[in-house]
């Protein structure tokens, strides 16, 4: 423990954050009683232990012991339209009296599938779930029943969440991943040896090592899975010279089918998420997160084809007791159709530039070794003197050590830039002013000129 806290904090931050979270100090002692780490998701513990939450409002959320903190984690890009919006929680409030689960179909599912199809017109139907994971385990399976392949592709770096096929090669040291056109494959803890014979590992804006998976083993490949942009484990990373529509053409050509996690950059990238900001055309397009802008809810939306292995019409049982549950359903069409139009994107996107630009003079002004990668409401500040290329530039190139010294800095001026883990990227919200930005721009210029001073940076 002591050392992990030596990793985040100096003497003066830490002091300064045990004195202003007393009572999560004792919400935390409570919590680790009965339950690992006092979290439930391991990402959202750090050393000595979380503040814990009291409320949130808009742009920002209060914590037990009062302290009122501008929130760019914003539910690692779910609250696209900030903390309680109105139109979702008074959805939610008419539904809620006539019943919170059916398992049986109602009408509002109808509506919400249309809806998401309205944005993905390439798409020709949608299956709804509950997370991210759920919607990735089911796109996998129904790309290995459509093309009676079991092989699948995936990023190095690339979280894909929870299933197996997608947990390895996660997040990989540097004296594990081997050859940069052939990486090793590289099992997280719990996934079975087996898994590894069925899944392949290529680098993010690197064709030449998808190609050269693609000639060996082809017709053992039912899929491929990647970000569109990658966004876990590396901050924000977008692709590169026509790196998307290169895929698309690959798996084009071997007759694989290509499976866009879009469960970060859908419905917060553009209207039509990344698909329609890159101009893609995947075959099956997995979504989550902003989706709901705050409930729990995932989908898979597929093309015309790779619908017919769902049962009754076919033989992969998608299912799942809360798919499509009264209280998520209602909440996310009234994210889509009464909070997120065209017009709230172009908002999100003057607000997520105005802020992307403000960093970036400010690094450009101060003189520091660091660099911004930021498309609209989502971006990263990248503690490395260039924008990466993919995972591996970030291992090799990245200064930890300033970067979780900044997060915690910025924690104690009552600033959340993004997830304790140091892979995530900002996220902004329509609820975020020019006001929030210009605070937090002056909060970092006093941080960064204190990583300076200290030797951070």
């Amino acid at each position: 423990m002591e050392s992990l806290l030596n990793y985040f904090f100096d003497d003066e931050t830490y002091e300064r954050y045990l004195e202003k979270t007393k009572l999560s100090r004792e919400a935390y002692q409570a919590a680790i009683e009965n339950n690992p780490g006092g979290v439930h998701s391991s990402y959202r513990w750090f050393p000595p232990y979380p503040f814990f939450v009291k409320s949130g409002r808009g742009s920002r959320i209060w914590d037990l012991d009062g302290n009122e903190y501008i929130d760019y984690i914003m539910g690692y890009g779910a609250l696209i339209a900030g903390h309680s919006p109105r139109p979702i929680i008074d959805a939610i409030k008419e539904v809620i009296d006539n019943g919170t689960i059916f398992t049986i179909p109602y009408e509002l599912q109808i509506k919400l599938v249309r809806e998401i199809l309205r944005r993905y017109p390439m798409m020709d139907s949608a299956r709804i779930s509950n997370t991210g994971t759920e919607a990735v385990t089911h796109a996998i399976k129904i790309a290995r029943v459509y093309t009676g392949r079991e092989g699948v592709i995936k990023v190095e770096g690339g979280y894909h969440g929870g299933y197996d096929a997608v947990k390895v090669s996660e997040y990989v040291r540097p004296g594990q991943w081997g050859d940069p056109s052939r990486p090793k494959r590289v099992l997280a803890p719990g996934v079975p040896k087996s898994t590894m014979d069925n899944t392949y590992v290529v680098r993010y804006n690197d064709v030449e090592s998808l190609e050269k998976i693609l000639a060996e083993y082809s017709d053992y490949i039912a899929c491929m899975i990647l970000e569109p942009i990658m966004m876990n484990n590396v901050g924000f990373i977008p692709p590169r010279d026509d790196y998307l529509k290169k895929v698309e053409k690959l798996l084009r050509q071997y007759q694989i089918v290509f499976i866009a996690d879009e469960v970060k950059t859908g419905y917060r990238i553009s209207y039509g998420g990344a698909v329609e900001y890159f101009g893609i055309s995947p075959d099956i397009v997995v979504m989550a997160k902003a989706l709901g802008g705050g409930v729990p809810i995932s989908a898979v939306a597929l093309k015309k084809e790779l619908r017919g292995v769902i049962y009754p019409e076919g033989r992969y049982a998608f299912a799942g007791t809360y798919n499509g549950n009264v209280i998520s359903v209602a909440g996310a069409y009234a994210n889509l159709t009464d909070i997120l139009s065209r017009e709230a994107y172009r908002r999100l996107s003057r607000v997520g530039e105005l802020f992307g630009d403000m960093v970036t003079e400010l690094i450009e002004s101060e003189g520091l070794p660091l660099t911004t990668s930021y498309i609209g409401s989502s971006g990263a500040i990248h503690f490395m003197d260039r924008e990466p290329k993919d995972f591996r530039d970030v291992m090799l190139n990245y200064n930890f050590t300033a970067y979780r010294r900044f997060w915690t800095m910025l924690l104690t001026e009552d600033v959340l830039i993004r997830g304790p883990p140091d892979g995530e990227p900002y996220f902004l919200s329509l609820a975020h002013t020019e006001e929030d930005i210009y605070i937090t721009v002056e909060k970092m210029r006093r941080v960064f000129k204190k990583l300076v001073e200290k030797g951070y940076l």
